[in-house]
């Protein structure tokens, strides 16, 4: 009989025996492979609402000068509409834009870096124009407007309502490109993660971070936020962008970016609306001068030499709580969960999917704490964040 035992919070689980424990995170976790590359992606709260929001998307793609390889992990927030959105345009919109660039002649790195930059700041830009276009007299016109001639507009069930949402919801966006010739890019817009591993001759394992931490505890992030809004002491406040969210770069979330009166205006008047609706008021008064928020990607660039044992690692910030969990709170560092992750599966005896091997470790060893996270009871919401792994070996 499976054993009874419960959380510190008192929450019933129940222990399962490892051979059902591992068949019980395959199923969550859903393992897949595409050619390279091995994914997993898990929250295991059964409740609708609390569904994973977490979204990833792996291609390759034909290319001037011979096949270049695609992934991305987006962590979505306040909702599904732009992460969704995100995943479905992004990928076509950068295979369109590289092959454009491919297509003249030799390029630089630092070309491709444009690209990137470029193509994800676009997918941002043209969110934003949607809405506005609803709007063509802006601030002015929005003003004039009643409450029922805003609803009339932006209520309509269908194109208006996405394109409203769209910019009330936000995303996460880790991006990486492999190249024939193996050079590595990765583009990262907030607190998704990306670590290289590369085998050196000797044996041992090198772990470099390729994406940057864009949220309210990293120091240079709050320096520019801080140098572009300058008198404004609470434009990041309790490591929050104006107190109210934690990442300082992401697509949409244009509740930081416009200004207040198309939150209190348009967005308050939405249907569906926000889920804390509430707590929209107790920072408005603080947007004075948007946007506090970039589209901004940063972009790191790496040659891999060929024949080396090497592989990449995207992972939404769920994987970075667990890590701080299991091996230690200091692990929710970059540099130091990286090269964790890098040792991970680095191991001699490591096999199957690389992804859900991960993942597992990073849960845990032993039968207990994996079998309450996959099997507690009577938790109204979710324990665990959304959790996403890529693997990709070069």
């Amino acid at each position: 009989m499976a054993d009874k035992k419960f959380t510190a919070d008192g929450a019933p689980y129940t222990v399962l025996p490892e051979a059902v424990l591992a068949a019980e995170l395959a199923r969550h976790a859903n393992p897949q492979s595409f050619a390279s590359t091995d994914v997993v992606s898990i929250q295991p709260c059964p409740i609708p609402d609390e569904r994973t929001q977490d979204r990833y998307r792996v291609a390759e793609w034909d290319l001037p000068g011979g096949r270049w390889r695609f992934q991305a992990v987006c962590d979505g927030h306040a909702g599904h509409e732009t992460v969704d959105h995100v995943v479905a345009i992004l990928p076509g919109a950068l295979e369109a834009a590289l092959a454009a660039h491919l297509a003249k002649g030799p390029y630089t790195p630092s070309d491709v870096s444009d690209v990137l930059r470029a193509t994800i700041a676009g997918v941002d830009g043209k969110i934003a124009q949607d809405l506005l276009d609803l709007f063509p007299g802006g601030v002015d016109a929005i003003a004039r407007l009643s409450d029922n001639d805003i609803t009339s507009i932006i209520n309509d069930g269908g194109v208006n309502s996405a394109k409203v949402l769209r910019c009330m919801r936000g995303s996460t966006v880790l991006v990486s490109l492999i190249s024939p010739t193996l050079d590595v890019w990765v583009a990262s817009l907030g607190d998704c993660q990306a670590v290289l591993g590369v085998k050196q001759a000797s044996g041992e394992w090198d772990a470099t971070v390729l994406s940057t931490n864009h949220n309210g505890t990293d120091a240079s992030e709050v320096a520019r936020i801080r140098g572009e809004h300058p008198g404004e002491d609470e434009c990041v406040l309790s490591d929050r962008v104006l107190g109210a969210i934690a990442v300082t770069r992401a697509v949409g979330d244009f509740l930081f970016k416009l200004p207040a009166i198309y939150t209190t205006r348009i967005f308050m008047n939405s249907s569906p609306g926000f889920q804390f609706a509430r707590k929209i008021a107790d920072f408005l008064g603080r947007n004075l001068t948007p946007p506090y928020m970039s589209a901004q990607a940063d972009v790191q660039h790496v040659h891999v030499q060929g024949g080396s044992e090497a592989f990449l690692v995207l992972a939404s910030d769920g994987l970075v709580d667990l890590s701080g969990d299991t091996y230690g709170n200091d692990h929710r560092e970059p540099s130091i969960c990286g090269k964790k992750w890098v040792e991970v599966l680095g191991r001699k005896e490591r096999s199957g999917n690389a992804a859900l091997y991960l993942l597992r470790d990073a849960m845990g060893q032993a039968e207990d704490p994996v079998s309450a996270l996959l099997t507690v009871e009577g938790v109204d919401g979710r324990w665990m964040d959304d959790t996403t792994i890529v693997v990709t070996h070069l």
